[in-house]
């Protein structure tokens, strides 16, 4: 869909803005809640809420947020799917109980046999927070590319901090490792890049990659069926014509 990106937040943690409040015993949820005419809303259990990466973001890059991306302030959460990090704040709310909203019952949430109403009601399915390890070659889809020596580059992400390292296949042939670029565990909640040289013979290709992260998790050759297709991270064919 495109709508990824890696970039740099700042802003006071939440945690702290939460201790000036002063949050009484048996809290349970911190409810964060949007401006915007649907009071986009995702609460969050009071441990992830008070972690210290999780932030009310002030600026993106170095710069005030653009409009589009929450300003005057957003909340990051960093680990959880995107829905999480509920732009336009307006109002913060903390609860002695669990909280439940549309992002947590009906959408966002993993709908199929693995998941059975009954075990998660009121939601549809299991609301989903932590997303999945993932990777994608930094090529148009599908690709072309001239014959020889090629230089393939690409991203990875980790959603518990720090990609470990990343395969490639050519032709659903054996796995090969890439190289990580830089030091990922410096910025263990940003992408990582990574890259390989390829000898390309002309031709109809596929290449296909994978990242392995610190917890052990490798992105999968097939895909668990949820009705809503959520956090599909399939080490998917990357189609390439070499001419």
């Amino acid at each position: 869909t495109g709508a990824v990106g890696c970039a740099e937040w700042s802003g006071p943690r939440l945690a702290d803005v939460l201790a000036l409040a002063g949050v009484r015993e048996g809290a349970v949820d911190v409810n964060v809640i949007g401006l915007d005419e649907a009071e986009w809303a995702r609460p969050m259990p009071l441990a992830k809420a008070l972690d210290p990466d999780t932030i009310l973001a002030l600026t993106m890059n170095g710069e005030p947020l653009p409009p589009d991306h929450g300003f005057p302030v957003r909340v990051v959460v960093p680990g959880w799917v995107g829905s999480s990090s509920v732009k336009w704040v307006g109002r913060i709310e903390v609860a002695t109980e669990t909280v439940w909203v549309r992002a947590n019952t009906t959408s966002y949430v993993l709908v199929g046999e693995d998941w059975p109403a009954d075990r998660y009601a009121p939601a549809d399915g299991a609301p989903i927070t932590t997303g999945a390890v993932k990777s994608a070659l930094a090529l148009p889809y599908p690709a072309e590319l001239s014959a020889g020596p090629q230089r393939l580059r690409g991203f990875a992400y980790s959603p518990r901090g720090g990609v470990r390292g990343v395969e490639w296949n050519l032709n659903d042939g054996p796995w090969a490792p890439a190289r990580l670029i830089g030091t990922p565990e410096a910025l263990p909640h940003a992408w990582v890049r990574f890259e390989f040289e390829w000898d390309a013979p002309p031709g109809s290709h596929v290449i296909r990659t994978r990242a392995t992260d610190a917890a052990g998790d490798t992105q999968p050759l097939e895909a668990v069926h949820n009705e809503k297709g959520y956090l599909l991270n399939v080490a998917l064919p990357h189609p390439v014509e070499v001419g």
